[in-house]
């Protein structure tokens, strides 16, 4: 079984409310399983606030990571066009899951519009630079289509959307827990994968949480007890 929501999970054994536990898809190692949840309704909260069409294009900001990961195939499947942003070492992953990888840094509204030429629908940032704010609201017209779920006091400031934990933001609960066993049906279908950037035991959480804060990783850190 996956447990979602389950605070307190840095542990070797947790206790939850049945309601709180979905089947593990038989697919998926329970690394892949660990790695699944909180970016994949993360990710699914967030096309559903930025309003996902098939007949868009989409800017994805830190789209090789663990949420990033998750959407830019939510996106694809959905027959909708995904632009990411990523590190260009990323770039390959990003491509082979149907995206058109962007480099972030200095030009990027310009790199942008050199690959989107028709217009940016909608923007999910995923990474909270003011980059990231900045580019999504030069590039997409409606403000109600850009949301992040970390640029909290930008975000307000811009006028979009905030999702998440967040001062302000909209936490999403009813479709966060909706989106359990979309994401499970997903993954044992094999129309999600989950890239595992590196697994940790769980005495070496701190180690896991330098990794991460070094902006390098592709796809989940997973701690296993």
């Amino acid at each position: 079984m996956i447990a979602y929501r389950a605070p307190g999970a840095y542990a070797a054994e947790l206790v939850v409310p049945a309601s709180s536990v979905v089947p593990k898809p038989a697919r998926l190692s329970w690394e892949q399983a660990g790695g699944l949840m909180v970016a994949g309704v993360t990710a699914v909260h967030a096309l559903q606030a930025i309003g996902l069409r098939e007949t868009d294009t989409v800017l994805i900001h830190g789209a090789a990571g663990g949420v990033g990961l998750t959407a830019v195939q939510l996106v694809v499947e959905r027959g909708a066009t995904v632009l990411g942003t990523a590190s260009p070492a990323k770039h390959d992953v990003l491509r082979d899951l149907g995206a058109i990888p962007i480099p972030y840094g200095p030009g990027l509204a310009d790199r942008v519009r050199a690959a989107a030429p028709e217009g940016v629908h909608a923007a999910a940032d995923l990474v909270g630079t003011d980059e990231a704010v900045d580019v999504s609201v030069e590039l997409v017209a409606d403000r109600s289509r850009i949301a992040t779920v970390a640029a909290f006091e930008r975000g307000a400031g811009a006028g979009i959307k905030l999702l998440g934990g967040g001062p302000g933001a909209d936490p999403g609960a009813a479709v966060r827990a909706a989106a359990r066993l979309q994401l499970t049906e997903a993954a044992g279908a094999g129309r999600l994968r989950i890239l595992i950037a590196g697994s940790y035991p769980l005495r070496e959480a701190a180690a896991a949480h330098r990794r991460i804060m070094t902006g390098h990783t592709t796809g989940k850190i997973v701690l296993v007890p």
